[in-house]
């Protein structure tokens, strides 16, 4: 922000500055011009003559001297240009009405009308193209009163068109400038809101990603370090007394840690990988797996049921793998907070959605507060435009429902 305030503040000084050259140099210049007249009288120089009246219909002729009112009618016709850009309203009325007066009293020649085309044309550029007309018309009127030859004079209607053509283009000029700056002004505001949408479009994308990347390691870890746990505790409970129990326990502990080192290499090797590498082929857990997930947690003491109702064989894989993960998940808690329960999986294909159903009659000892497990199948759940519902069985137990739509959000 203080570029930005910077950049603004010089580009206002060099304007300030550009119109305090404008206004001064050219009444500077006017001055000069003014003051020379009688030289170039003198040495015969040719000097257009008036060709009539300032709209009274008498005649009209120039001093050869300047008068202290001639310098003053000068410096208000183009002084007033230094606060152009500030008050364009009120320098298009002090010019106009100094040049109109200069006109009108007998003066030298002067390019005191130029004052009041700039005004005109820095009120075009500032303001609405309403305000534009009521005052480039006040001007414009004053301007051609005062500066058109007599009504019967044969110069009359080409000193009209010409003038009021002058005025004409310094007005348009200016409001074709304006529409111009506009125009640019709301490129550049749509160039910076699309650059902000597409900022605001990789963080919400790289923070979607996170948060699945942080679903996915939940979910692994959690299930094998809930089974390993469960069967470390077996093996050390009956290493002297049964080691044949204990052997089974650690044979499975190896081969939970063994499909859990897999999965997590293949989700580090998408991260890691780039162009020059292929990404890993694997498939993505699904519903086919699901005797291999329940292996474990049945050699750890939990009593699973399986039962599938339809064609499960075609349902799409986004939804396959987030039914596979809310299943996972869901026999994790089991495990951790019901101990040796039976748990009923029931997972019924639908013509327009995939139901999910896992129940326990454990002691139902799941604090109803939502972990990171049932937020994050909460987000799986409503990624496809589902509804998930997990909470306490009357007479003790645990329920997780899910529903998942088949054509995903709509």
């Amino acid at each position: 922000m203080s570029i930005l305030a910077t950049l603004t503040s010089t580009s206002e000084k060099r304007a300030m500055l550009a119109d305090v050259a404008l206004g001064v140099g050219l009444a500077v210049f006017s001055w000069l011009q003014a003051s020379m007249h009688p030289f170039f009288l003198g040495r015969g120089f040719p000097i257009p003559l008036p060709v009539g009246g300032g709209g009274g219909g008498g005649e009209r002729f120039f001093r050869d001297e300047a008068s202290w009112m001639t310098f003053v009618l000068i410096g208000l016709a183009f002084l007033p240009l230094i606060v152009r850009r500030r008050h364009p309203v009120a320098v298009l009325a002090v010019t106009t009405v100094a040049a109109t007066l200069y006109e009108v009293l007998p003066n030298p020649p002067s390019l005191a009308m130029m004052g009041v085309l700039i005004a005109l044309y820095t009120l075009g550029t500032l303001t609405d193209r309403r305000r534009l007309l009521l005052w480039g018309a006040g001007s414009t009127a004053l301007v051609l009163l005062a500066s058109l030859p007599a009504p019967n004079s044969a110069a009359f209607w080409g000193e009209a068109v010409r003038n009021l053509a002058v005025m004409l283009v310094a007005g348009l000029l200016g409001d074709a400038t304006r529409n111009r700056r506009a125009y640019v002004a709301e490129v550049e505001r749509r160039a910076e809101e699309a650059e902000r949408n597409r900022e605001e479009d990789t963080r919400r994308r790289v923070d979607e990603e996170r948060l699945r990347i942080a679903r996915e390691l939940h979910d692994v870890t959690a299930h094998s370090l809930s089974v390993i746990a469960v069967q470390s505790g077996v093996a050390s409970h009956v290493l002297d007394t049964k080691p044949e129990e204990a052997r089974r326990a650690l044979i499975a502990i190896r081969q939970v840690s063994r499909d859990s080192l897999q999965e997590l290499r293949a989700m580090l090797g998408v991260l890691r990988g780039s162009e020059d590498e292929a990404a890993p082929l694997a498939p993505s857990a699904g519903l086919d797996r699901l005797h291999d997930l329940v292996r474990p947690l049945e050699e750890s003491g939990l009593d699973v049921a399986i039962a599938t109702e339809g064609d499960l064989t075609d349902v799409p894989a986004i939804a396959d793998a987030s039914a596979y993960r809310i299943v996972q998940e869901a026999l994790t808690n089991v495990l951790r907070h019901a101990g040796k329960a039976r748990v009923t999986v029931t997972v019924r294909r639908e013509p327009d959605a995939l139901l999910i159903d896992v129940t326990d009659d454990g002691p139902g000892t799941l604090p109803f507060e939502e972990g990171h497990g049932i937020a994050g199948m909460r987000e799986r759940v409503s990624a496809l435009g589902g509804a998930l519902q997990a909470g306490p069985l009357d007479g003790g137990g645990w329920r997780v429902s899910a529903r998942l739509p088949m054509a995903g959000r709509q």
